[in-house]
């Protein structure tokens, strides 16, 4: 089975449904489980304050936005692993999603990696392309799309 688990999260109802089903494998193969997130200016303005206005759009949050932001993401997939009973590790580093998940993934030996299929909606990711088939196109282990 499995030894080690990246989950790749963004705050999204997709990537909470990764958690869930990456503690559900984890605690069936006794797994070592880790939460990446990568929070970038493109996709945070998206995320922050509910409906993204005419402000939001022009200008990118700052770095330590981008920080608060990530690190409450992190802690409300780490809360929910934690209520599923299992026990986490966290990474966060502000940058490309991508390049973050893969780098954790290889750094840490991972044989699976889980994310959602959907995380930004439908605008976003028509400017920026999916996170989750590039890792899926990327990776060096096994991936598993949760929608």
């Amino acid at each position: 089975m499995f030894k080690t688990i990246v989950v790749a999260v963004d705050g999204s109802e997709c990537s909470k449904k990764a958690v869930t089903t990456a503690c559900d494998i984890a605690s069936a193969s006794n797994a070592k489980m880790i939460i990446v997130h990568a929070p970038q200016a493109e996709t945070t303005a998206f995320i922050v304050g509910g409906p993204v206005g005419y402000h939001e759009l022009l200008t990118a949050p700052s770095h330590a936005e981008l920080e608060e932001t990530g690190n409450k993401i992190v802690a409300e997939a780490a809360e929910l692993a934690k209520e599923k009973g299992c026990t986490v590790e966290t990474d966060m580093h502000i940058g490309d999603p991508v390049r973050q998940v893969l780098k954790v993934a290889k750094d840490k030996d991972a044989d699976l990696i889980v994310m959602g299929r959907r995380g930004l909606g439908s605008v976003a990711s028509l400017f920026l392309g999916s996170t989750s088939q590039k890792i899926q196109h990327h990776a060096t282990c096994a991936c598993l799309t949760v929608v």
